[in-house]
């Protein structure tokens, strides 16, 4: 085989792709997060004035 001239350039250009580790964040932002924890307040809420939980004297 004959010995090349020139090196041989390798270019590796970055994927367009987005990468699977980074997670996308919700177009809702925390607004998903925020409602389900003000339903398990109201529930914690409810469930303690059904009853009687209120220690108050």
């Amino acid at each position: 085989m004959r010995q090349q001239t020139k090196p041989s350039i390798v270019e590796r250009k970055p994927s367009r792709k987005p990468k699977a580790d980074t997670a996308k964040p919700s177009i809702w932002g925390r607004l998903d997060a925020d409602i389900a924890q003000g339903l398990s307040d109201q529930r914690d809420i409810d469930h303690a004035a059904a009853t009687g939980g209120d220690d108050r004297a």
